[in-house]
């Protein structure tokens, strides 16, 4: 209130001394403030507006009568439009004040214009009961054309840039007593207004009324019952971010170009030759029927326009702009898309740009359903791989031996392995068992490929190795024999790089073959050295191939690292590879640790060399102690 009333008083007080119209009147652009700040701000406005023009009657030294009756026909202005407003539904939705749309700003022209004309009535029947003017003279006329049109040039930027800046505006409470219904309200408003029109007309031809005093009284009641119209539609909140519409900033283009053509007609008309026009009042009628004049003209014509552009063009673009946001926003719309194209249909038989807009966009959602249907199966496949995957990462880990200590009532040795694969399952494989009470044997072996085909391959040449050891075959034997069986409808060429070693336990001799793998590192109490020898043919590529043993014996103490390339080949972010050097450095800075301390080492030792570069290869390892004294 306070703010309305300083605003006020800063407009009004320098026009009242510089551009006098009565003695009791002025050019006013102050006019467009009550029923603004009456629409945006509620009863507190419009009571804002009127202190203001109070204050300013009092700073020009009106008389006390004109500047307390000027309070309510001020307050009356404000108040009648902040009811009208909210009384009028010509929109949609009535909403704090706000011209987005044609509709918006025809019951704004409204609004204005019903306000302007009782406000006139009501300014020219206090002029007439004071004896200052008539009430069918110029002045009223003047009120009438000032009110309306600096309304129609300011109020609309004031309130556009009220809801620009997010200004908190006044929402009026759906009302739960009334005192008058809304018909009789309205009925009431319009009797005032007839009146006050007919009084007008009659004064033209006749002599003013002696007692004119209570036709003022009696539209003045009929103004203040009006004023007590109760509140009967739902107020829409106003959204906390104002998002300005295409339409918006188009309308709001045509106000300011509306407000710009206006103001140059009041210059134009003020500096054609006023020395022919004696009046002054009669001079600034004539200013305001040129401005007024011009902004009929101009709004006629662009609410015309107006109305086509945001029928054909605005509104279906923020329609489709609304669909697609919508759309792209809600996943529900995405998988069920029916409603969304039955909304786009509305705008597809539009023969210009909207309908090619339209059916593009329609065709770009079937296009994307057909999309995500495809992607739902392909993901639906992928998780039942995933599944069987882990099923099948499981199964090749349980044939794994994973129990430790492995064999808890063997004294003489101790043996432990571990292996990682780089994908869901691997073609790594470690193996250690017991031929008989006396022999035990190690295997680790590298399939050639990775994924599920390595896994099978590798499930494949575990069991033959094993189940040939077990047959009583030497270890030569046992790879010549599970190399024919794996070269047995080998179409896919797959093949397997194997090393396999059988301790005599109670001697600590070590019978040992190799087939394309990485040599061992044996360590003894001095130190770590590759266990090397002739390596022979892979498995499974071809045929009766023929692989040489060797032998050592194992002393208490030694230590035996077995290991798959996936080790010495783990690279890191400068393409360096862990390398053998690395591995057997490791080994011996470990390898007085218990063994499974040793390979967790070496493990930490590959995770940090990499970094954060994902694993490529299958990592595997198996470690044996001989203890026997």
């Amino acid at each position: 209130m306070i703010f309305c009333s300083l605003i006020y008083i800063l407009i009004a007080v320098p026009f009242r001394y510089f551009f006098p119209i009565l003695y009791v009147s002025e050019l006013r652009p102050a006019s467009a403030l009550p029923p603004v700040f009456g629409m945006l701000f509620g009863p507190w406005g419009a009571l804002g507006a009127a202190i203001g023009n109070m204050v300013a009657d009092i700073i020009a030294g009106y008389p006390p009568e004109i500047y307390i009756l000027g309070f309510i026909a001020q307050f009356f202005y404000g108040y009648i439009s902040y009811k009208l407003w909210y009384g009028l539904k010509i929109t949609d939705k009535i909403t704090p004040p706000r011209i987005n749309n044609v509709k918006s700003l025809i019951k704004f022209i409204i609004v204005i214009l019903i306000a302007s004309t009782v406000m006139s009535i009501l300014l020219g029947l206090l002029l007439e009961s004071l004896n200052i003017a008539n009430i069918a003279s110029p002045s009223t006329l003047m009120f009438e054309f000032n009110n309306f049109d600096f309304s129609m040039i300011l109020g609309v930027l004031i309130i556009n840039l009220a809801n620009f800046y997010n200004i908190k505006m006044y929402k009026p409470k759906k009302s739960k007593k009334t005192y008058f219904s809304p018909k009789l309200s309205d009925i009431s408003l319009i009797l005032a207004t007839i009146i006050g029109i007919s009084y007008a007309i009659y004064s033209l031809f006749m002599p003013p009324i002696s007692n004119n005093y209570i036709i003022t009284l009696i539209v003045y009641i009929l103004v203040f019952i009006y004023l007590l119209r109760p509140i009967t539609e739902k107020i829409e909140d106003k959204i906390s971010f104002i998002k300005i519409s295409l339409t918006e900033k188009i309308i709001s283009f045509f106000l300011i170009i509306g407000a710009i053509m206006a103001t140059l007609t009041g210059i134009v008309a003020f500096y054609t030759d006023p020395t022919s026009i004696s009046n002054t009042s009669e001079f600034w009628g004539i200013i305001y029927i040129n401005i007024s004049v011009v902004l009929i003209i101009f709004y006629i014509m662009s609410v015309l326009f107006l109305w086509y552009i945001e029928k054909n063009i605005t509104t279906p673009i923020e329609s489709i702009s609304e669909i697609t946001d919508d759309y792209t926003n809600d996943d529900d719309n995405i998988e069920n898309s029916e409603k969304i194209i039955s909304e786009i249909k509305k705008f597809t038989e539009d023969k210009g740009e909207i309908g090619i807009l339209a059916n593009s966009l329609e065709k770009m959602i079937i296009n994307l359903e057909n999309y995500m249907e495809k992607l739902r199966k392909v993901t639906s496949e992928k998780e039942r791989i995933n599944t069987e995957l882990d099923i099948a990462k499981k199964i090749q880990e349980s044939i794994l031996p994973n129990k430790f200590p492995a064999f808890p009532n063997k004294v003489e040795f101790d043996v432990y392995a571990m292996s990682k694969s780089a994908e869901k399952v691997g073609g790594d494989f470690y193996d250690f068992f017991l031929i008989d009470e006396n022999h035990l044997a190690i295997v680790i072996a590298d399939v050639s490929d990775k994924g599920i085909p390595a896994a099978l391959f590798m499930m494949i040449a575990k069991t033959l190795i094993k189940s040939n050891l077990l047959n009583e075959n030497t270890p030569d034997e046992a790879f010549f024999n599970a190399n024919n069986q794996l070269c047995e409808d080998n179409d896919q060429n797959m093949f397997v790089t194997a090393w396999m070693g059988v301790l005599e336990i109670d001697t600590g001799k070590f019978t040992f073959v190799n087939a394309g793998h990485n040599p061992p590192i044996l360590k003894d109490n001095e130190k770590s050295v590759w266990l090397k020898s002739s390596p022979g043919f892979v498995l499974g590529s071809i045929k009766d191939i023929k692989y040489l043993q060797n032998k050592i014996t194992l002393k208490p103490g030694d230590r035996l690292l077995l290991y798959t390339d996936g080790v010495t080949e783990a690279i890191n972010n400068k393409e360096e590879f862990f390398g053998e050097k690395r591995l057997i450095e490791t080994f011996d800075k470990k390898g007085d640790s218990q063994i499974k301390e040793v390979l967790d080492s070496i493990k930490d030792d590959i995770d940090l060399f990499a970094g954060d570069i994902d694993q490529f290869d299958d990592i595997t390892m198996l470690i044996l102690e001989y203890k026997k004294e």
